[in-house]
């Protein structure tokens, strides 16, 4: 059993997830310009060795995550856990072997050729190499402790220890302390760290494998299948992630992509509560379909509706009402993009809302429907960029590359929901939900123009803060999140009563 609860483990979660964005804005910002001062290439070198392994990594991972916990209640019963572990790191074994190691050792020239690495980026594939098997391996021990509801301590070594090591190494470089030369070996090194610390976390959990996996044939290939599938349906989402990023750099130029970065990076802590919570949804939705509890699927379901629709709703309210306070502080080329930042905003909180239908359906037999509706999302995307963004079409830049983006997702979460309703003739959103978009845009039109004779900083803390004690007392209140009040309630009775 968890250590924490399933609230507290939420709430730890979460506060991991912030202070890792606060450490990862103070060190790509601040930390890392200073650092890499005149050296550029070297800052850029690690770019590129880390975003090819978080693209490649996951797709090695093979679906290993979601499918610990789909299969784990099946073989565990069986006591057949070591071999469905060691099943499922088969096809990470045979990928990263055929498709990254060997050509990385013998024909490092056309694998950078291949990744389209130029100049001195061409001495990345070796890191890169190194990378999507630790970034792979780091998923699939995370994937493990997810099914033993082991995420605090998870999330912390991966989120706020990772960026406390990665700012730690940036000092040490602006420091003179560590040559440019072995930043790069030292930043593969900080990975293998925290993967270290990931599989001791897990052996002190019970994590035993067996490689030769399981002998069924057909359960073998019933992983394989449902592995195969998420990946492919995933994909989608990786593209989708990054087609806004391509069509802007294409579309209108890549001198202007740093300013659509800003306001994606702004944008994108609505996340932090989705992030805290979707580890524990995960295999909390498979153990009930395990045991065909759906009204604990249902339960669960509408809970994550309302949380993360409440949670990263008064996110984006904070900043949207605080978006002239922003802007005041930003340099002149990043001001003016709070419609930008909101409609991106606004498509990370419907996303989050709707990751409850996500899970479920990836969790339960209609899992290979995901390929269509993540694939859908692609196909409405591109072309809607074309139109959106160039002079040529309705000429509406970053913010056309937001919308196209928002119009995808806000399609795929009907679908999905459409999809739940076709099968089991639910519909997740309620009444609260509309309550809750009340409680959130109220404020935003009566404090946002509201401009005090005070410095940006303390005007931006004071209507967030006025934010924030309206967001929380009338959730409170009017019970919006109940599930939220009890942990709370058994600390600090009175609430109970008030609530």
């Amino acid at each position: 059993m968890a250590r924490y609860g399933i609230s507290e483990q939420a709430a730890r979660n979460f506060l991991s997830i912030i202070l890792g964005f606060i450490l990862g804005g103070v060190n790509n910002l601040i930390v890392l310009p200073w650092a890499f001062e005149g050296n550029l290439e070297d800052w850029g070198l690690i770019r590129v060795a880390a975003a090819w392994a978080a693209l490649i990594g996951p797709i090695m991972a093979f679906g290993a995550q979601p499918a610990m916990n789909r299969f784990s209640g099946r073989f565990g019963r069986s006591e057949e856990l070591p071999e469905l572990y060691g099943s499922l790191l088969h096809p990470t074994i045979a990928t990263f072997t055929l498709l990254v190691a060997l050509p990385a050792w013998c024909f490092p020239e056309t694998l950078a050729d291949l990744l389209d690495l130029e100049g001195t980026n061409r001495r990345a594939v070796g890191p890169i190499a190194i990378l999507t098997i630790i970034q792979s391996l780091q998923l699939y021990t995370a994937g493990f402790l997810s099914t033993r509801l082991k995420t605090a301590l998870a999330t912390f070594i991966r989120e706020t220890v990772f960026k406390t090591g990665y700012l730690l190494l940036a000092l040490s470089l602006g420091m003179g302390w560590m040559a440019p030369s072995q930043f790069l070996p030292a930043f593969v090194a900080l990975y293998g760290v925290i993967l270290v610390l990931l599989l001791a976390q897990a052996l002190a959990n019970g994590f035993r494998i067996r490689l030769r996996g399981l002998s069924d044939n057909r359960a073998r290939k019933e992983i394989l299948v449902y592995g195969g599938t998420l990946i492919f349906g995933n994909s989608a989402w990786l593209i989708l992630n990054q087609i806004d990023i391509i069509m802007v750099g294409q579309l209108v130029s890549l001198a202007i992509l740093p300013v659509f970065t800003i306001a994606l990076f702004i944008a994108t802590i609505v996340q932090v509560p989705q992030r805290s919570f979707q580890r524990l949804l995960t295999p909390l939705i498979a153990k009930a379909l395990d045991r065909e509890d759906m009204d604990e699927v249902w339960r669960l379901a509408g809970l994550s509706h309302r949380a993360m629709l409440l949670g990263g709703g008064w996110i984006l309210a904070s900043i949207w009402v605080t978006t002239p306070e922003i802007d005041a502080m930003l340099p002149e080329e990043f001001k003016g993009l709070e419609w930008v930042i909101l409609a991106i905003g606004i498509h990370k909180v419907l996303q989050g809302s709707s990751v409850g239908t996500q899970v479920l359906i990836a969790q339960s037999d209609q899992y290979k429907k995901l390929i269509g509706l993540n694939w859908t999302m692609v196909f409405i995307a591109v072309p809607l960029n074309l139109l959106f963004i160039p002079e040529r079409g309705l000429n509406l830049g970053l913010l056309g590359a937001a919308l196209a983006t928002f119009a995808a997702i806000m399609i795929s979460v009907l679908l999905r929901q459409w999809v739940v309703w076709h099968v089991w003739k639910r519909w997740i959103p309620e009444g609260r939900s509309i309550l809750i978009l009340l409680i959130l845009v109220s404020p935003c039109l009566l404090i946002r123009d509201w401009k005090p004779d005070i410095s940006p900083l303390l005007a931006l803390t004071t209507k967030g803060a006025i934010l924030s004690l309206w967001v929380g007392t009338t959730a409170f209140f009017l019970r919006l999140l109940p599930e939220a009040v009890k942990p709370l309630a058994k600390r600090w009775p009175r609430l109970a009563r008030w609530s």
